[in-house]
């Protein structure tokens, strides 16, 4: 009988402690899918944005608004911003030149 009690008690921890083990793994995978998807939306952000103005450039220079208005039009949720002497349109940073020539875009803040 104590055997039987001891061994019950035993798969009782086990299974408890089984189950408290897949529960973590379970809500690890879904903090890490989550990370994941905001990864992957701010990268697909970034190669819109980016085609964009390879697109508005073209064989010729566009002037920043134009070239900002493309980028917005890529990924129209955001709001430019200016920091530092980039203008930073979402996860995309441009800088220009005095007469408004693009000449250097960025994606590290």
């Amino acid at each position: 009988m104590k055997t039987t009690t001891a061994a019950i008690g035993i798969l009782a921890a086990a299974l408890l402690v089984s189950n408290v083990w897949w529960a973590y793994r379970l809500l690890d995978a879904g903090v890490s899918y989550t990370y994941q998807g905001a990864s992957l939306e701010e990268s697909q952000q970034a190669l819109a944005q980016a085609l964009a103005v390879i697109d508005a450039l073209g064989a010729e220079r566009r002037s920043r608004e134009q070239v900002v208005q493309a980028v917005q039009a890529a990924w129209p949720s955001v709001e430019p911003f200016e920091k530092d002497g980039v203008l930073w349109v979402g996860r995309l940073g441009l800088r220009f030149d005095a007469a408004g020539r693009l000449i250097e875009a960025t994606t590290d803040p």
